[in-house]
């Protein structure tokens, strides 16, 4: 089961705003009060309660905060702030003009302060002044110990989550730029600054969205999402009013919370270490062009498969024997089965390239993959929803969950090809809502015009041996047929009429097709040609995704509605056209991961490395190069 991480010792939220009256100051301060009015000195100290969470009340209006060394809120008890030390009552609150003003000025000097280039910026300023003028503009992070290493911290902190350390922000030094008619602390606020950037960087990514995936937040953009504004000040304020002080804390409160941000962030420390640490492995070439190794058969690579078993533990053998093996002899297959049973693939004892792709990796590849998918994973939801799909295209599968992200069904797909770019599946997220059952195939006029019918051309009987029709509309109901004609085809050609397929067995969307409207017009279905779910390279569409087994998917997508697969296949097969909205909606993720965090069916979670089909990782380390801490190979320029 994967669970949202909870952090309960995090709950604290910030001292609610509210104006106090006279009547609602503690007994034991109204006592102090009347004593002093009746001309008897109290001392503060001698109070018998903790002074009251700061509120607006505990300002003048008129006062500004003078920036201290400590810039602690602790450091006087609010309401007793006479210099004689005898108690008064507590001036009113801040008006709301003061506050504008002081959010304005506040708002200045970050403009001048962070000079360093953020596309987040905007709402960084934002979030910081809204936070100090919640609290009436008083220090967010009180009296830190003297000899907290602050600038240390956050520059460790950035490191475990994959950033270099030099980007962190030197608070002292930022203290010392911070005008003084700042209407906050500036050690308070040098403070907020850097720890506020460090943790943007952490939940935001160094990029915007749109750099890494580009149609991300376009259309439908299901899933709770905790990158605004609002969700940021609270989290801030949740996190500076922690006590005491722990950054490790702060930046749990900060950091992304969806699951697969937190898989792939658990193993990047190992990652980078082990980067360090020469293994002395023999390469494995590729059984795409190699051969495949199959049990009791010569193999020339069987000691290097050897040689990475026994280093990942998974089978004993001397270096000598090792050196000597030329055959997928039976102790190593059964090292290699208990290998592909751990990661979740079929354990056949068979050395073919998916096998090749997991036991492959090396410690600098690794490193690499896992960097470049963090910075993926910051762009996902927090919480994905109640029900969801996800569709990783760089392994070819998608994958169910239910509540609290627990995985429930996974099945092969087939995606759009990588060889043409008008083919390859965007990234995108929508919401399922309909399945349709013996669904019509409406062909896409550039489809129709390169595809089919230079081949109606050809073979006048195509059209009608394959069920082909010539429409006036893509209605499902109603659209006017026209004979199949050179006139007509014609047309088609220009786009006044259209072709499409009749549900059958023959129909290239198969038995079922699931819609979620969007304006790439993918969706998912079922196709005729099982063949490809059987390949390791599975991108053949024109864009949408085939599923291997739409029965289990609509038994699944259909299950709060009491569908079983029986009845799922029965109306599959059916001789009529079925249209079934799903009440429940399921939200669907097409994303791109090239080390996944994939769920196998005993509830737990590999990381899987992954083909990088549509070769984006090179395009997103290039992206990144001021942040990873490795030099990119130049891209090759392709020549038209």
């Amino acid at each position: 089961m994967l669970s949202q991480k909870t952090n309960t010792e995090c709950r604290l939220g910030p001292t609610p705003l509210m104006k106090r009256s006279f009547l609602q100051i503690p007994r034991a301060w109204l006592g102090a009060l009347i004593l002093s009015a009746a001309g008897s000195p109290v001392a503060q100290d001698s109070l018998p309660i903790e002074p009251l969470p700061p509120t607006l009340a505990d300002l003048p209006a008129s006062s500004t905060p003078q920036a201290t060394e400590s810039g602690g809120d602790e450091d006087q008890s609010p309401g007793l702030s006479s210099s004689s030390g005898t108690p008064s009552i507590a001036a009113a609150p801040l008006s709301d003009e003061v506050l504008a003003e002081r959010a304005s000025v506040l708002k200045a000097r970050l403009e001048q302060l962070i000079t360093h280039q953020r596309h987040y910026k905007s709402i960084m300023i934002d979030v910081i002044a809204e936070a100090y003028e919640s609290r009436a503009f008083r220090p967010l992070w009180g009296d830190l110990p003297p000899e907290t290493p602050l600038h240390r911290q956050l520059a460790s902190a950035l490191l475990d989550h994959a950033f270099p350390e030099w980007l962190a922000l030197d608070p002292e030094d930022l203290a010392q730029h911070i005008s003084t008619d700042a209407p906050v602390p500036a050690v308070d606020l040098a403070r907020t600054t850097a720890i506020l950037d460090a943790a943007l960087l952490v939940r935001l990514g160094a990029l915007p969205t749109e750099t890494v995936w580009e149609d991300w937040n376009k259309g439908d953009t299901p899933g709770t999402e905790l990158r605004g504004r609002e969700a940021l000040l609270s989290d801030l304020i949740t996190a500076s009013s922690l006590r005491p002080f722990d950054l490790e804390k702060v930046f749990e409160v900060m950091e992304p919370k969806n699951w697969i941000y937190r898989e792939l962030q658990s193993a990047y420390p190992e990652a980078r270490e082990s980067v360090l640490r020469y293994s002395g492995l023999p390469n494995l070439p590729d059984p795409s062009s190699a051969g495949v190794g199959r049990p009791d058969e010569a193999y020339p690579y069987a000691g290097a498969i050897a040689a990475h078993l026994v280093d990942k533990g998974y089978l004993v053998m001397s270096e000598s024997e090792r050196a000597s093996l030329a055959t997928m002899s039976p102790p190593l297959v059964e090292g290699l089965k208990k290998f592909q049973e751990e990661n979740g693939l079929d354990s056949d004892g068979i050395f073919g390239p998916t096998s090749w792709r997991y036991l492959n990796t090396n410690a600098a590849d690794r490193y690499r993959s896992l960097t470049l998918n963090l910075h993926r994973a910051r762009l996902l939801p927090a919480d994905f929803g109640e029900r969801y799909l996800l569709v990783n295209l760089p392994t070819a599968e998608l994958y169910g969950f239910e509540a609290n992200d627990f995985h429930t069904i996974t099945t092969r797909v087939v995606h759009g090809k990588a060889s043409k770019d008008s083919h390859r599946t965007p990234i995108f997220r929508d919401v399922m809502g309909e399945i349709v059952f013996g669904p019509y195939w409406n062909i896409p006029k550039s489809i129709a015009v390169k595809e089919i019918l230079p081949k109606a051309e050809a073979d006048w009987g195509f059209l009608s041996r394959n069920r082909y029709q010539i429409v006036s509309s893509f209605s499902a109901s109603g659209a006017q047929t026209h004979r199949i004609s050179p006139a007509n085809l014609q047309l088609v050609s220009e786009g006044r009429l259209f072709l499409r397929q009749l549900p059958g067995p023959t129909n290239s969307l198969g038995r079922v097709k699931f819609l979620l409207p969007n304006s790439y017009n993918v969706y998912l279905h079922d196709t005729p040609a099982k063949a490809y779910f059987a390949r390791t390279n599975r991108d053949h569409s024109h864009g949408c995704i085939r599923v291997k087994d739409p029965r289990d998917l609509g038994a699944w997508v259909l299950k709060t509605q009491d569908w079983t697969a029986d009845e799922v296949e029965a109306a599959m097969f059916a001789d009529d056209r079925k249209s079934e909205p799903i009440r429940q909606k399921v939200n669907v993720y097409i994303v791109y991961f090239t080390t996944f965090p994939r769920p196998t069916g005993d509830g737990r979670v590999v990381l899987a490395p992954a083909r990088d089909v549509y070769e984006r990782d090179s395009e997103l380390a290039h992206s990144l190069a001021w942040v990873v801490p490795w030099k990119e190979p130049a891209r090759p320029v392709i020549v038209p």
